[in-house]
């Protein structure tokens, strides 16, 4: 069965098959997804998460076999460049190369077989789990505005920030926030969250909404854009309306220990 591989940084997922349509969610260089079904220049893919949307032909490849990755990167954006130097593709957070080491720099396979250049580092494996890591990686976004479907450098909706935030310590969660509600069974109370632990929000009794504890009821999210708030009213971030729109929390146990 063929496959769509993603041949650019970031790639919109659309509703439909045209441009016009409402983005649901974005792929990542180096995926390999699911063929469903095709409608001219466009093919409908299903990604890792299950998550399903139309994709423009352009920004991939299709071919019978999956793109195999060796490495991951993990800065916000880097430039692959070739043999004079000059960008062939970039790369943001969470994207996915093969890539053979060669002294500090890497020489990469893309997916369409161009071959370039990278001086910024590449992970084999992913980030060790830890409740730490999972706090500094999602401050290290702070500012990074909001966008609708959006889980790349280049904006974050907030799901798409948490999941993405996850993936990189290789646990995998849901694409939407209710989804990623109903993932975790340990429902904690509020003065029990320690950092890493996951805060949820719902407007009209459906949770809409998910952040990031990094300690006691201090948070990060994408709203607006990437950014710590509180549900403190002394802090001098408390969010009254995240306060009002507060559901439950949980905590990430099951999936990190400390």
């Amino acid at each position: 069965m063929p496959n769509f591989i993603i041949n650019v940084a970031v790639m919109n997922l659309y509703k439909e098959p045209n441009f016009r349509s409402e983005v649901l969610t974005q792929g990542l260089l180096g995926e390999s997804c699911s063929i469903l079904e095709q409608s001219d220049n466009w093919t409908k893919i299903k990604q890792w998460d299950g998550y399903e949307g139309w994709a423009n032909n352009f920004y991939g490849i299709i071919q019978d076999e999956i793109y195999t990755t060796t490495h991951s990167f993990f800065g916000h954006s880097c430039e692959i460049v070739n043999s004079v130097g000059k960008e062939i593709r970039t790369m943001n957070f969470g994207g996915k190369v093969k890539a053979e080491q060669a002294n500090k720099n890497y020489s990469i396979t893309l997916p369409d077989g161009q071959v370039g250049y990278l001086e910024s580092n590449l992970y084999v494996d992913a980030m060790t789990p830890s409740r730490d890591s999972i706090v500094n990686v999602a401050q290290s976004f702070l500012g990074i505005p909001y966008r609708w479907g959006g889980k790349s450098t280049l904006g974050f909706d907030c799901s798409g920030f948490v999941q993405s935030v996850f993936k990189a310590h290789d646990i995998s969660l849901p694409r939407d926030s209710h989804e990623q509600a109903d993932h975790f069974v340990n429902e904690i109370n509020l003065d029990e969250v320690i950092p890493g632990d996951l805060l949820f929000f719902a407007e009209q009794s459906k949770i809409s909404h998910v952040a990031i504890s990094f300690g006691d009821t201090n948070l990060v999210n994408a709203r607006g854009w990437v950014r710590d708030e509180s549900l403190e009213p002394s802090s001098a971030v408390f969010s009254q309306k995240l306060k009002d729109l507060f559901v439950k929390a949980v905590s990430i146990d099951e999936v990190v220990k400390n």
